[in-house]
């Protein structure tokens, strides 16, 4: 049973959804387009924060009423395979190549959303307006 209502899950699919997608697409895409977009900012960093959100979006969809502990670490598991698909994609392109230092930053990132995720649903779960309504 899932422990959001049908419109906030609906919500989390989506934003999971489009994440997905758009992580895919820029990760794939022809570098030149891609540093039209990001030039500023380190690309180690827009992983990290690029999967510290999708770890999130994905612990949101993930959420059963078993808690918070299982969703987050099976959206840490989506998000890491999603980083290693995508490193194995990039060498079929021909603009771009794996780094193994890109999945790291994946991983660093999918440790920071997994501990927010787990700061916001560990507050939710013990006010006193949520714990009357279980």
């Amino acid at each position: 049973m899932s422990s959001t209502s049908p419109a906030k899950h609906r919500f989390w699919e989506a934003a999971a959804t489009i994440w997905s997608a758009a992580v895919i697409g820029l990760a794939v895409s022809p570098l030149r387009n891609v540093n039209l977009l990001t030039a500023p900012i380190s690309d180690k960093l827009l992983h990290g924060i690029a999967f510290m959100l999708g770890t999130i979006v994905w612990a949101g969809t993930l959420e059963t009423g078993a808690g918070k502990a299982r969703s987050v670490g099976l959206a840490a598991l989506v998000c890491l395979a999603l980083g290693g698909i995508i490193e194995v994609l990039q060498t079929q392109t021909p603009t771009r190549s794996a780094e193994s230092g890109d999945l790291l930053a994946d991983a660093a990132g999918i440790l920071v959303g997994a501990a927010i995720w787990g700061l916001v649903r560990g507050r939710r779960s013990s006010s006193p307006a949520v714990a009357s309504v279980h």
